[in-house]
């Protein structure tokens, strides 16, 4: 499975596709079991095949594209269907306009005296992404306009009748409307939440008003002067830092899980995004640190700056709550993390070739001993458990034998992290110091040494930039088919490096192309390259 702006899954042909989400004819859409959450709840219309949707909004939401071998057929199959409908109708398009002039109205245009103050925010702040209908009658207004799209899909699809969110009670109560508007201003996609009832059954609920594939399902507002942009788990939560920071650009999740758009879209935006440095602010417990995680990783193969927001408070759940029960204290993790006291030191540490990023670092005494401990990424590779003995700054990595280094770093590496090793204050914890530099170029792989163990196992050193790493295995099964990459490790089982599963593909798709060239050579069997790592 694929990921891209949607997931991704590949079939053989429609057909197949269809019997694998159990999909049952329901007229002019098929209702589908969701391959992402297993619930029944999906639809697949038939105009539009190769398109997905889960309608659990706020549970699983997943939009997916279906790719298919026999992409020609295709066509043919959704000329069979007698579907005339495109993937929106004229009255479709229509209501839509209709929708996005009554919300930007009252949004923009109208006083919403109820949300001065909303969550700890000024309407200033507040006036980007929320607005109030105020009243039932209202909500029900902006639902009667619209019968082709504010409908409950659920009883569509399980009863076959189509009934207006307008008849139903607890949806006209819910007078909160956070909007998001795609590229071309008109509404996408609509969060619905209640002060006339506080108690009604769901505190958020979604509705895809815009039904194109392509409908935006997160928040994006960046200035054009801003220098830091945060990614929030919520619109509630990112706005909170505009609360402090007028400037600070926007993007925020509709859902802990439903990053992967904001991703795609920064992505296609990547050079005006280049010198902006992301705050990854996503809630305090389990699942938003899963999202942080994935965010960092997807930055990281993107090249981009990235820090993450630190919670400095206890028992806070995510940044608006921040905001509201220590606005000082939140004020100042922000300007901490946006005003990095790295920024200073790294002005004259030694410059390095390629992006690095401190994952961790913790200075401390030890033993009597001034000790700095590192994990850092670079080009694919982090390295574990670095440790530089202050002064005179001795680096030691574990793995020593035989007076030959299984993991060696190059002189200006070494350099720099012998003078961030000094300017570290002591016992403190540092995460995710993103090293920039201006016009890095990706470094190449070099093979030092090759050796052909067995049929299913191959011993390589290799060099990337300013990293040696020595007697790695490449092993596959005796076919060549299923290869990993084993990285080496010290006696006591210390971890001393990791690839990503990107750079294992390009270093296991390195080593064949080696092989292949060695194949051209007779009789070579080993080789031995002499490394240019600046010592």
């Amino acid at each position: 499975m694929a990921r891209s702006e949607v997931i991704t899954y590949s079939y053989q042909n429609v057909e197949e596709a269809l019997a694998a989400v159990n999909a049952q004819d329901r007229g002019r859409y098929f209702l589908c079991t969701c391959p992402e959450c297993k619930q029944p709840e999906a639809f697949i219309y038939k105009n539009n095949p190769q398109f997905l949707q889960c309608n659990r909004e706020n549970v699983c939401g997943s939009s997916i594209v279906f790719e298919y071998e026999e992409n020609k057929k295709v066509n043919d199959w959704k000329g069979k269907q007698d579907v005339k409908d495109p993937e929106i109708t004229p009255e479709q398009r229509k209501e839509i306009d209709l929708v996005t002039k009554l919300l930007k109205h009252i949004q923009y245009n109208t006083e919403n005296k109820n949300l001065e103050s909303f969550r700890g925010m000024s309407r200033n702040t507040t006036e980007a992404f929320i607005l109030d209908l105020e009243k039932e009658k209202l909500v029900k207004k902006m639902f009667e306009i619209a019968p082709n799209i504010f409908y409950s899909k659920k009883t569509m699809q399980q009863e076959g009748k189509k009934i207006n969110y307008a008849a139903i009670p607890d949806m006209v109560k819910r007078n909160i409307v956070l909007p998001i508007y795609g590229d071309n201003g008109m509404i996408d996609r609509i969060l619905l939440r209640s002060t006339i009832d506080p108690n009604v059954s769901k505190k958020e609920i979604q509705l895809q008003v815009n039904p194109k594939s392509t409908a935006r399902d997160y928040f994006k507002d960046i200035p054009e002067k801003a220098t830091h942009i945060v990614i929030g788990e919520s619109p509630i939560d990112a706005y909170s830092f505009r609360e402090i920071d007028s400037d600070v650009g926007i993007y925020a999740l509709t859902g802990s899980r439903k990053w992967r758009k904001v991703i795609e879209d920064i992505k296609s935006n990547k050079e005006a995004l280049q010198d902006k440095v992301f705050i990854i602010a996503t809630d305090n417990d389990k699942a938003g640190i899963e999202a942080n995680e994935n965010i960092k990783k997807a930055l990281e193969e993107e090249n981009l700056n990235y820090r993450s927001f630190k919670y400095q408070l206890e028992d806070i759940k995510d940044t608006n709550e921040y905001l509201q029960k220590n606005r000082l204290e939140f004020k100042k993790a922000y300007e901490a993390i946006k005003n990095n006291i790295w920024d200073k030191n790294l002005i004259d540490a030694p410059k390095l070739e390629q992006r690095l990023v401190i994952n961790r670092l913790y200075r401390s005494d030890q033993e009597n001993i001034d000790r700095t401990q590192f994990k850092v990424s670079y080009e694919g590779l982090t390295l574990h458990n670095i440790a530089i003995d202050n002064p005179p700054g001795i680096v030691n990595i574990p793995g020593i034998e035989a007076n030959k280094s299984v993991v060696e770093v190059g002189r200006r590496m070494e350099g720099f992290l012998k003078h961030i090793a000094q300017k570290a204050p002591k016992n403190q914890d540092y995460q995710d110091i993103v090293i920039p530099t201006k016009n890095s170029k990706p470094a190449k792989l070099k093979m030092l040494s090759y050796k052909k163990e067995n049929d299913m196992t191959r011993k390589v050193s290799f060099q990337i930039g300013e990293i040696i790493v020595r007697d790695a295995e490449v092993n596959s099964l005796p076919s060549g088919e299923d290869p990993m990459v084993f990285y080496p490790r010290h006696s006591n089982r210390t971890t001393l490096v990791t690839g990503t599963e990107e750079f294992n593909r390009d270093l296991i798709k390195f080593v064949k192309q080696y092989e292949k060239n060695m194949d051209k050579q007779p009789i070579v069997k080993q080789r031995f390259n002499e490394s240019n790592l600046e010592r």
